[in-house]
């Protein structure tokens, strides 16, 4: 704990000097119980296309202490007057997964819990294109692709990855969305009042590389309420992602994804129906640039997955919970982007930081 209050107070002080520019580099960290303890930096540029609101380019890097590494490239930018919007990803991560699980009965030898011990390397590339036909609603669609290969490192990796039918897979998909967005000009990436609702009904045919075809429908629900002082906000998000039968697990709904209840390392819980809640208070400090943020969050996990002669993730199903802390620094004024430093706790009594641009939600 010494430690985390020690790091948080080097980055206070290091992004505390930022100036107001379009322009910001700023350290990441994060530590969690799959990837270990990070470090890294991630750059982000604002800019406006024709009178558009103010678009993002951001570029992050991290290393681990578990020897992984990953890199981010992501880009939503909005032009025609707002009336169009992109949002482009590119994804590389190298990661030695490690945790805990329980076993089933039927595995005596190893106890009660084993440590599986696995790399995982993963390529992804995400575009989609938005088009305003009335205002507050876009329409629109977008395609993926993702390349994903698995290594066990011990018996029990190779245990955990055999009784989960996880195998190495190269898939690409497309997808249809509607969404509602009340957000200003102004606010969007610090909404105070507003609502942003997106409808995602995603298709991975099977001659674009998925063994079988599946699909899954995804709702992310946010509404953001002004809170009891200027700059305050009372933000919450409803999630839910729900997958067809056939769907492979690096394609099941996971906790920790998305920020989608942070305290949970990506990849330990997965099933085919997530849902979630989680709500977010966000206290700015009188005039300074320094808000203090408390959250917590509830999700319900359902469907197991489809499973192999080997067993599935049924054990995943169940309830869990998180809660946490943070520090924000407001990097810009002018466009409302912050800096956080969330500290969150699980139900699984782990403990996780998050140092990033950006809200969770």
């Amino acid at each position: 704990m010494r430690k985390i209050i020690a790091g948080i107070a080097i980055l206070a002080s290091i992004v505390s000097g930022a100036q107001e520019t379009n322009y910001k580099v700023v350290p990441v960290i994060s530590s969690n119980p799959t990837a270990g303890t990070g470090a890294g930096l991630s750059g982000s540029m604002m800019y406006t296309v024709d009178d558009s609101s103010p678009s993002q380019a951001i570029v992050t890097g991290q290393y681990t202490d578990t020897d992984s590494y990953s890199a981010f490239v992501v880009n939503k930018m909005f032009f025609n007057d707002d009336h169009w919007q992109s949002n482009s990803v590119l994804i590389y991560l190298f990661n030695n997964s490690s945790f805990s699980i329980d076993l089933p009965v039927d595995l005596p030898i190893y106890g009660d819990t084993i440590e599986p011990h696995f790399e995982v390397t993963v390529y992804g590339a995400f575009e989609q294109l938005l088009y305003r036909p009335i205002e507050h609603w876009y329409v629109g669609g977008h395609i993926f692709y993702l390349s994903q290969s698995f290594k066990a490192t011990d018996e029990e990796g190779a245990l955990f990855l055999i009784r989960n039918g996880i195998t190495d897979s190269n898939r690409g998909g497309f997808g249809g969305v509607v969404s509602y967005d009340t957000r200003s000009d102004t606010e969007k990436f610090y909404p105070v009042d507003a609502t942003l609702v997106n409808l995602n009904v995603n298709a991975f045919p099977s001659f674009l590389g998925s063994g079988e075809s599946f699909y899954n429908v995804m709702i992310n629900a946010r509404l953001y309420i002004p809170g009891w002082s200027q700059g305050d906000v009372f933000a919450t998000q409803f999630f839910g992602q729900y997958c067809s039968e056939n769907t492979p697990d690096g394609a099941l709904s996971a906790l920790g994804a998305r920020n989608i209840l942070r305290g949970f390392p990506i990849g330990k819980y997965k099933t085919r129906y997530l849902s979630a809640l989680q709500g977010e208070y966000r206290y700015t400090l009188g005039e300074s640039r320094f808000r203090f943020v408390l959250f917590g969050g509830y999700a319900r996990l359902d469907g197991g997955s489809k499973g192999t002669e080997y067993g599935n993730r049924d054990r995943d199903n169940g309830n869990y919970y998180s809660g946490g802390t943070g520090v924000h620094y407001v990097l810009s004024k002018e466009y409302g982007l912050d800096y956080r430093i969330d500290v969150a706790l699980s139900s699984d009594s782990e403990v996780s930081v998050y140092a990033m641009i950006n809200q969770a939600f």
